[in-house]
């Protein structure tokens, strides 16, 4: 219960998040993201630097724990996945399948390592059930232009040149559609506007949750630029590429340390050193009465001795 809990958390850190992938005109893929909870300087971006045998990756934690389930990730084969929170399922074969060697995590871990297409992704997931899926859903696309739904009742290959998901079960529609907004939202800019990095920014923008969506994130899954956008400013993004993640080897840092100069951050950091220095200005207050009240007590304890030797000496 606590993993499926855990995981749950991970994969869903709210009740809303979007994701949405599709193709431009010239076959560039993208992809984008919204990441809705309740705002925190807590984001983590974890890279892991390409071996001989692996892909390297990046990938998002809702903590400086880099071996907490991943958010979503991108690897540099070009292959993208995301997760919504969704009602609760039945697994289907869950019986059939085999818990991957290590647990939940190492597989999504061994995905982002090893495939570099939706269907390679499909083949790990007819063989091994991830716990927790339950009520989760995951987003997949690579950039070849195939994007995949894996849920625990079900799973497919989407035929249009677009994909989106939000916090309901593409699998039955007509059940769940009518609770989320954002769908909707997404799709009719979808549909009315070219596909690329303006388009999904503006998907971004106008189904973002307010003081609720964390971050953004944006790809061009074949060129490999990135464009992270944070604390739902959409004006100022950090443009990198996953090579340029990838160069700096293996480490784990806060999100937030890349936009250092954006308003709310800077309100946060203030109020958080703020906060620091009173709790050390209670904490020093609190030992300097300690002291004043040990000193009293041996003033007590001598006065005591010193009236008994009086005492004895008359």
């Amino acid at each position: 219960m606590v993993v499926i809990i855990l995981l749950l958390i991970s994969i869903a850190n709210s009740e809303a998040c979007t994701i949405f992938s599709g193709i431009d005109k010239n076959g560039n893929v993208w992809t984008g993201n919204n990441e809705d909870g309740i705002f925190s300087l807590n984001t983590c971006i974890n890279v892991i630097a390409p071996t001989n045998k692996t892909f390297g990756y990046f990938y998002f934690t809702n903590s400086k724990n880099p071996n907490e389930f991943p958010q979503g990730g991108l690897n540099d084969a070009g292959l993208f996945f995301d997760g919504n929170s969704v009602p609760i399922s039945v697994y289907k074969d869950f019986d059939k399948k085999k818990d991957f060697p290590n647990g939940i995590n190492e597989m999504m871990f061994f995905i982002l390592k090893n495939c570099q297409t939706v269907q390679e992704v499909f083949n790990v997931f007819k063989t091994y059930r991830l716990k927790g899926l339950e009520g989760s859903q995951l987003h997949f696309a690579d950039k070849y232009g195939t994007f995949g739904i894996i849920v625990a009742d079900s799973m497919w290959i989407t035929k249009a040149n677009y994909q989106i998901s939000t916090n309901y079960n593409l699998c039955h529609p007509n059940k769940d559609n009518i609770h989320c907004l954002r769908f909707p939202i997404a799709e009719r800019i979808l549909k009315s506007k070219e596909i690329g990095l303006e388009t999904f920014r503006n998907i971004c923008d106008s189904t973002s949750q307010e003081k609720w969506t964390n971050y953004s994130n944006i790809q061009n899954l074949n060129t490999g630029d990135i464009w992270f956008y944070y604390a739902m400013n959409y004006s100022r993004p950090y443009k990198t590429n996953i090579k340029e993640l990838l160069e700096k080897g293996n480490r784990t840092f806060y999100m937030y340390e890349l936009f250092k100069d954006d308003p709310l951050v800077k309100q946060i950091l203030q109020s958080k050193e703020t906060e620091n220095q009173l709790f050390l200005f209670i904490l020093a207050s609190l030992f300097i009465v300690l002291l004043l009240t040990i000193y009293i007590l041996l003033n007590k304890r001598r006065e005591r001795k010193l009236r008994k030797v009086i005492i004895k000496q008359k």
